[in-house]
Order: structure tokens, then C-alpha cells, then sequence
């Protein structure tokens, strides 16, 4: 089962800002369109995926950050709702990392679940 990761950004994030995320852990990781599109994936070496990021949808509405998250932290609306997963395990730290780097970025909440 996968990491669920929700990223809540007052920006919209573009691949050069997941490249550079990605760049910032680990010079050797890559970026690739999956979906035809609709997702970015974060991989290492020998295309071992490490992080799926996918596109953002804006929110206008806290009501429906706090129906959707258990503990939802406090954010500017309008924001960005940014669907994120990575797999459990070393590969997912790698990509909790991304994540992190690139909610850093944005200016943004993150929320890893860890169940």
C-alpha cells in the first residue's frame, strides 16, 4: 500500500518545480509524464519509481479540506488540492523527501500519512 501524500499550495506546481524538488535530493533522479499526462513520477536508477505527483485541483472551500482530511492545517483559500503517492519503504522516504522539498517550494502545507 502506498504513502498518501496531500500537498495544499497557494501555487500551482509545474515539472520544473518537481525537477528541481527531485534534483534537490538526489542529483541522479528523473521525471517522467505518466497517465498520458495527468501525473508526474519522480524515479532513480533503472526507472524504480519513487514518488507520483498529480495535477493540482483549486479549492475554494474549507469545508471541503476539512470533510477530506482528518486533522486539516490552516491555509489562505484559494489553494491547491495536489494528490500525491509514494511506496512504502526506502524508495518512499526518497520520495517523501520530493515531496517535502517541493511543498517547501510552493510555500505549502504537506501531509504525509503514515498509516
Amino acid at each position: 500500500m502506498p504513502r498518501d501524500i496531500t500537498i495544499l499550495s497557494p501555487h500551482v506546481y509545474d515539472q520544473l518545480d518537481l525537477v528541481s524538488a527531485a534534483r534537490a535530493v538526489d542529483d541522479s533522479l528523473g521525471v517522467r509524464e505518466i497517465d498520458g499526462g495527468d501525473a508526474l513520477q519522480v524515479f532513480a536508477a533503472g526507472g524504480v519509481p519513487l514518488l507520483t505527483v498529480y495535477q493540482a485541483a483549486e479549492l475554494t472551500d474549507a469545508g471541503e479540506i476539512d470533510r477530506l482530511l482528518p486533522d486539516p492545517p490552516t491555509v489562505r483559500l484559494p489553494v491547491f488540492w495536489i494528490d500525491a503517492v509514494a511506496p512504502l519503504g526506502d524508495a518512499g522516504e526518497a520520495g517523501v523527501s520530493v515531496a517535502l522539498r517541493l511543498a517547501l517550494a510552493l510555500e505549502a502545507a504537506c501531509i504525509v500519512e503514515d498509516d
